[in-house]
């Protein structure tokens, strides 16, 4: 899967979320658990929507572009599902961080 993050994406969320004041490393640390857990619920979503005989077809792909047309070609909207995970992940994370900040 192609980057999740871009970097306007990722500018967006530091400031977003309140990030400035952490370190480069600390954001990019905060954003590379984000991108993973994005990923996760892209596979999810993906895999909960494919066939049976689709996941089949799937599994015998091994190229990365194959996988981006034959993913493209089964699941029309995938770009707007990209969207709405990411959008659901980082507003989750946001609801944790907000709780755990609340806490101290």
């Amino acid at each position: 899967m192609n980057q999740v993050i871009d970097e306007h994406l990722r500018s967006e969320i530091i400031d977003d979320l309140g990030l400035g004041d952490l370190t480069s490393f600390e954001q990019e640390a905060i954003i590379s658990d984000l991108e993973e857990k994005i990923i996760e619920q892209v596979n999810s979503i993906i895999l909960d929507r494919l066939t049976p005989e689709e996941k089949e077809e799937l599994e015998k792909l091994s190229d990365d572009e194959e996988i981006a047309n034959f993913l493209q070609k089964t699941i029309p909207d995938l770009e707007q599902v990209k969207q709405e995970a990411s959008l659901w992940i980082v507003k989750n994370w946001r609801a944790e961080f907000s709780q755990k900040s609340g806490l101290k």
